[in-house]
């Protein structure tokens, strides 16, 4: 209806300038001032929907909750869509980190902090059998757990460690995640019950097993001044999560006990697992990549393989001498090295720089030709990560890549064209699932990922993890990790009504064709 709006609901660059700008209402302020794309303004209420990227998105995401629920497949909520999201505090609102005010889907209204609840574990009662305290104001069984009003209907309550709390910076109370390991809530590793009497071998095509293992042991913001910032201009100031220079780098080794302990989990899960498939994008750690894999030989017979490459959101780390530097360590892994990146095209991340400086745009795309070439030369499957740059990414691959070349295109989000488009070309070409799939969202939505997944062939699918991200259902909010590939494919199955079983064998079918294992 309006050409300012294009057909997934996001603000076009044309009219980019009327949304409000986030920052500008937060604590620091918004450090682009007049240049800002965003809309300074202090209206509160009174906004035109279209003025508002929240308002206009939460709007489109209702309409089709609200198809969804007043289908007969949920009659509970027939009649009011809404409610169920009206209904549920906010718990940003009960930390005062909420930007979104009157647009938030959920409710803006202050929770009385409860009394006597037991959202942790008594430590005394855990160590020793017995409890001093009478009463406990901390829980004997799991069972007496509860959840704040602020958190319900949030995934992933105590899911996770607290990273400020570990350095002794956390300041909410309640908190969100967990504050030591007896107040980790995790769900035991299962499978999707038309699993549990099938016999079944499954793999992870994409993992950063590095990350999985520092947010298991720092928590879930363990780069927390440990990653070094990217934007050139941060409007974050002080805020910011990522280091800063001259801050100082608080490092966060893991060692083998730490893959141990994944290891046995993993293995622990009912089915064979047969591999997954490191990436390494970080040039902070090449060395560890290394070591995860010779840990693999000790302790998954071998089954971790890796791929080295420059992520595209830090595309400036690709020098000459990092590129010989992933070149030795590809060379160091022997057979276990399996592909190169991954690389690419992230226009998403780095939004802000390419339109104060456009060269972003080019010189992206430049080391995203170098590190695709590197692939092509060596005879290496290529690792793509493609976010909001489709057309650009066809046209390197095209410019570069053969058309019988493997081409892993990891966790896809883009259009059905350019996917069909990309598939015509590479008939050695796969894309990648993640547990995103598994999502409400997804699963009931009739475009996006949804209509990507269907529009896939089983014999061009990768499942993958992307862990320690977007954990699949029923474990989001927790680390993701190989051993929920069984639910990302349970994910893909329902959307393409097919058996889980039929979608692992595919999957794996394809992950040995791709990366010859």
């Amino acid at each position: 209806e309006d050409d300012d709006w294009n057909d997934r609901g996001w603000p076009s660059s044309s009219s980019s300038s009327r949304s409000i700008c986030l920052y500008f209402k937060s604590p620091e302020g918004c450090k682009k001032g007049a240049e800002c794309r965003w809309r300074h303004t202090d209206e509160a209420g009174s906004r035109d929907p279209k003025d508002d990227f929240s308002v206009h998105f939460n709007a489109g995401w209702k309409a089709q909750l609200a198809d969804f629920y007043g289908s007969g497949q949920n009659s509970q909520w027939r009649d009011k869509p809404n409610a169920k999201f009206r209904l549920v505090p906010c718990a940003f609102y009960q930390l005062n980190c909420c930007y979104y005010d009157a647009t938030c889907q959920f409710a803006h209204v202050p929770v009385e902090k409860e009394e006597n609840i037991k959202t942790t574990l008594c430590a005394q009662f855990w160590r020793s059998g017995s409890c001093t305290r009478e009463p406990c104001p901390d829980a004997h069984r799991k069972e007496e757990l509860e959840t704040p009003k602020a958190f319900l209907g949030m995934p992933g309550f105590k899911a996770c460690l607290c990273t400020f709390h570990i350095v002794g910076e956390c300041k909410d109370d309640p908190c969100f995640n967990a504050h030591g390991e007896l107040d980790v809530r995790r769900l035991p590793m299962a499978v999707p019950r038309s699993l549990a009497r099938e016999e079944f071998m499954f793999s992870d095509a994409h993992v950063h097993l590095d990350h999985v293992l520092y947010s298991r042991r720092y928590g879930a913001y363990w780069f927390y001044k440990n990653q070094t910032c990217r934007k050139i201009k941060c409007p974050y100031g002080r805020k910011c999560l990522f280091l800063h220079p001259p801050q100082e780098r608080q490092f966060r080794p893991v060692d083998v006990s730490d893959f141990q302990e994944l290891a046995a989990e993993i293995k622990a899960v009912h089915g064979t697992f047969a591999g997954c498939v490191h990436n390494c994008c970080d040039i902070g750690d090449i060395e560890t990549a290394v070591r995860l894999v010779q840990w693999g030989r000790e302790f998954l017979e071998g089954k971790v393989y890796v791929t080295f490459g420059v992520h595209p959101s830090t595309f400036e780390d690709f020098t000459p001498e990092v590129e010989e530097r992933l070149k030795v360590a590809l060379d160091k892994c022997g057979k276990q090295a399996v592909g190169w990146g991954e690389c690419g095209l992230d226009y998403y991340r780095r939004m802000d720089d390419i339109e104060d400086d456009p060269s972003v745009r080019e010189r992206m795309q430049d080391v995203f030709r170098r590190q695709a070439l590197i692939a092509v030369r060596r005879g290496l499957p290529l690792v793509v990560h493609s976010r909001d740059a489709e057309e650009d990414t066809l046209a390197v691959l095209y410019r570069v890549v053969p058309p019988t070349h493997p081409v892993h295109l990891h966790s896809f989000m883009g259009s059905v064209k350019t996917l069909n488009e990309f598939l015509r070309r590479y008939r050695n070409g796969f894309m990648g699932v993640a547990g995103v799939v598994t999502y409400d969202g997804v699963q009931h939505h009739q475009g996006g990922l949804s209509e990507l997944v269907r529009a896939l062939p089983l014999d061009r699918l990768l499942l993958e993890t992307d862990g320690p991200f977007m954990a699949p259902s029923p474990y989001r909010g927790e680390e993701s990790h190989p051993g929920h590939i069984p639910w990302v494919a349970d994910g893909v199955a329902k959307l393409k009504n097919v058996t889980v079983a039929e979608v692992l064998a595919a999957a794996h079918a394809n992950f040995r064709r791709v990366y010859a294992v």
